[in-house]
């Protein structure tokens, strides 16, 4: 009896602040499906749009690749110790950041990933409402918002297994009606070699393409160990994240950038109706929302289940329940700003665990009944700050990597000068 109890428990919270057990770890395939779900995104489609504004074909190929392979890099080593330790982002911060100092890491991770939830719910709805002017009530643009918020929540309440489930349904379902989107869209203008020969009137430089393209998804790629702690290895874990990356990611900017060039709209779902295609626009549209913002609920859930300790399926419902209808009330665009912000320190704090990860703790974790850890790392919140003003205050480069990197390198430094006298580390705390 006490068994089934158990089972329930965990299956409830799925692993939300326990390692994954070995007989539930996942191969490529699921791992693959589901960082392949996370990164196509209606955000994705957008970003295509606005390096078509400033580059031609081949550079946006080139931008697209080269930034997808930035992101494959750091979201890689993220998710390949979120893999060999078998935990989600929130619990890889305890270690570094301190039991205490982590429920800090979670709050920010969760405020940002529900906030963005609560965004994209909104702005389901009247991407719905706009695409289906004369579709009735179910298309207004409250009750859109409000089903599609309904939808997404679903799957993130069933933790990693609904979210594959549905990945490895929607994810063929987007690229093939996508992909006829592309295809119309470029016969329409007369085939590829004239979408090739195209120019922008103003050019942007590849530099600034790539910049583009990192941050999109730098917040997504720093909680990659949310998904990858599932693989059955950190070679899984790093072959999902690169298929992810390198090519669902890359291929859902350059629909974005394509259907952009080709028939002047910036909206994928818009611009394949106009061609006729409005099945297929429907299902791109609900597939690439779904497929992300239930992703989104299910890190914030992960992140909250660190701080308060309540099933991590009930913190999803309790909480996808107010993002859904703060998105439907449209509260939501009044701290569209704040979560920019909040965006800016996310990617330090994950610079900050692969720097005590693999440079600090020879990457070897300890978790459960009886691991030991300090209550608060103040070094680790030194850098965090001094991170987080490089990538907010200096405009060279890549925000996000900058301050990445920044986060990374001061740790080390703080770490290797004070760990020896434990300056820094303030109290303990030994698992129950």
């Amino acid at each position: 009896m006490t068994t089934n109890i158990q089972t329930h428990h965990t299956s409830q919270h799925d692993n939300a602040t326990e390692r994954v057990p070995e007989n539930q770890k996942k191969g490529f395939f699921d791992v693959a499906i589901v960082a392949a779900g996370f990164c196509i995104a209606m955000s994705g489609l957008f970003t295509g749009a606005s390096i078509a504004v400033g580059l031609d074909l081949k550079q946006a190929i080139i931008a697209s690749f080269i930034g997808n392979t930035i992101l494959s890099i750091y979201g890689g080593a993220v998710g390949a110790a979120g893999a060999k330790e078998g935990v989600a982002t929130p619990m890889l911060a305890r270690p570094g950041f301190g039991r205490q100092g982590s429920k800090v890491v979670s709050l920010v991770l969760a405020l940002s990933m529900l906030g963005w939830f609560s965004v994209q719910v909104g702005f389901f709805g009247d991407t719905i409402n706009a695409m289906f002017p004369n579709g009735g009530f179910l298309t207004t643009k409250y009750v859109a918002a409000f089903w599609g918020g309904i939808l997404m929540l679903l799957t993130a309440y069933y933790g990693y297994k609904g979210i594959s489930l549905l990945s490895k349904i929607a994810v063929p379902l987007i690229v093939i009606t996508a992909t006829i989107g592309m295809i119309v869209a470029v016969k329409q203008v007369g085939g590829w070699n004239v979408v090739a020969s195209m120019k922008p009137e103003q050019s942007m430089g590849l530099g600034a393409g790539i910049v583009m393209v990192v941050g999109s998804f730098a917040g997504g790629a720093s909680a990659q160990a949310d998904i990858t702690r599932y693989a059955k290895s950190t070679k899984v874990a790093w072959l999902g994240t690169i298929f992810g990356y390198m090519v669902a990611n890359v291929f859902i900017i350059m629909a974005g950038f394509v259907t952009t060039v080709a028939t002047g709209i910036g909206d994928l779902p818009s611009a394949m109706l106009q061609l006729g295609l409005g099945i297929p626009a429907l299902l791109v549209l609900i597939g690439a929302q779904w497929t992300t913002n239930d992703n989104n609920l299910y890190t914030s859930s992960l992140g909250l289940a660190n701080i308060i300790n309540v099933d991590r399926s009930k913190i999803v419902l309790v909480s996808g329940v107010i993002a859904t209808l703060v998105g439907v009330a449209g509260l939501s665009n009044y701290f569209a700003d704040w979560l920019v912000l909040l965006g800016i320190g996310v990617p330090p704090m994950a610079g900050i665990i692969l720097a005590d990860y693999f440079f600090i703790s020879n990457q070897k974790y300890e978790y459960g009944k009886g691991s030991e850890y300090c209550q608060w790392n103040i070094n680790a919140f030194i850098s965090w700050a001094i991170a987080c003003l490089v990538g907010y205050f200096v405009n060279w480069g890549i925000a996000s990597l900058n301050s990445l990197i920044v986060g990374m390198v001061v740790y080390i430094i703080l770490m290797k000068m004070n760990k020896d006298k434990k300056i820094g580390l303030i109290g303990t705390y030994i698992e129950p």
